[in-house]
């Protein structure tokens, strides 16, 4: 690779279905003034053409069964989760499954969803 020739990336991976695991959630604090505070899903990708290469989804951090923070929690569990439970996404940090990645309209792409693989 030319250090002067670059090629245009939009920082993830392609559209598409991945083996993955969840590796981090982490706090995101970027146009907080328009859409409050949110978090970072960050999931690694296993296999492939793509591997060790990461995917995310930037969420609310609103926790309802409503929110996608929440969707993404109940998937990580494998389950649905008790009114009043509490959950902490450390707990499945390493958890393996699929996502499901998707272009946005920005022409980026985030982890439309995760499933995850039966133990």
């Amino acid at each position: 690779m030319s250090l002067t020739t670059f090629t245009v990336s939009n920082g993830g991976v392609p559209a598409g279905t991945y083996n993955c695991c969840f590796s981090e959630l982490s706090p995101f604090t970027e146009n907080v003034e328009r859409y409050g505070e949110g978090v970072l899903l960050t999931f690694s990708v296993i296999g492939g053409e793509h591997d060790s290469q990461s995917a995310s989804r930037i969420c609310s951090q609103k926790f309802s069964p409503k929110s996608n923070l929440y969707r993404f929690a109940k998937a990580l569990a494998g389950r649905e989760l008790e009114s009043g439970e509490s959950f902490d996404f450390a707990d499945y940090i390493g958890t393996k499954g699929m996502v499901v990645v998707e272009e946005t309209e920005g022409g980026s792409t985030r982890v439309a969803s995760f499933l995850r693989s039966a133990m």
